[in-house]
């Protein structure tokens, strides 16, 4: 009889732990709004990173001016980002975007990254100094606009690469539809794959090896705020702590 009464008691203990911790996560949980400012659909996804906790909604549809919020639990890294130009294949019923593309076949990613190029939303959620620290990266190339902005904190900046990149994108670096559209702007590493637009090989050693390139510059010159390339951390990185974010596409 006491065994049993202990082990209850144990039992009710460790749910009450359980129900805590889920408590404080949920507390301490970041919510991201999702707008979309542009004048059509698009299709917002995201990727969470290894070993942190995922966002449930891995991909949706968003009408022109609306917006719909995620939660992202604390210590949570991955990135947002959005698919354009999407349909579903009447004979077949899979589901594909012109750019951003994750090739589930479904709306959802279901933990696959997006096609480059794509303008990427990245964030790591309580990381170094409990801060949670985000940047928009052209990385990988441009599809939309956005912006991101820290909800009611002061001293916290937003960053954002708020031009369309695909109607002034050079030639060489453009990516287009069937129909000949410009429907993505691709960084020089996606465009050429070189050691040196890549910063990999013997450019790989930091931002000395590896400086801007007058591609690099492009992006930069039009989004200052955003990574242009793999070395651009130290203008295109910011922080924030204990507050939630807002994630604009055509801002």
């Amino acid at each position: 009889m006491a065994q049993t009464l202990i082990l209850s008691a144990l039992a009710a203990a460790f749910f009450f732990i359980q129900v805590v911790e889920c408590v404080v996560a949920v507390a301490n949980s970041a919510r991201l709004t999702i707008k979309n400012n542009c004048a059509y659909t698009i299709w917002p996804a995201t990727l969470t990173g290894g070993g942190t906790p995922p966002i449930d909604d891995t991909g949706f549809e968003l009408a022109p001016r609306a917006s719909k919020s995620v939660t992202a639990l604390p210590k949570w890294s991955g990135r947002v980002w959005a698919r354009t130009h999407c349909s579903t294949d009447p004979s077949s019923g899979r589901f594909s975007c012109l750019s951003g593309d994750c090739g589930s076949g479904v709306v959802e990613c279901r933990g696959a990254g997006g096609a480059a190029p794509s303008t990427l939303v990245e964030f790591t959620m309580q990381g170094y100094d409990g801060r949670d620290f985000y940047d928009v990266s052209c990385v990988d190339g441009f599809n939309l606009p956005v912006a991101v902005a820290p909800v009611a904190r002061e001293g916290c900046n937003f960053t954002d690469c708020p031009v369309d990149l695909n109607a002034i994108c050079l030639p060489e670096l453009q990516a287009k539809a069937p129909s000949g559209a410009v429907v993505g702007c691709k960084s020089a590493c996606l465009a050429f794959d070189t050691d040196r637009y890549c910063c990999r090989g013997e450019y790989g050693g930091g931002p000395k090896a590896c400086p801007p390139t007058n591609y690099s510059q492009f992006f930069k010159k039009e989004c200052p705020r955003a990574y242009s390339y793999a070395y651009d951390d130290g203008t295109s990185t910011f922080t924030c702590s204990n507050t939630d974010y807002v994630i604009t596409f055509c801002p």
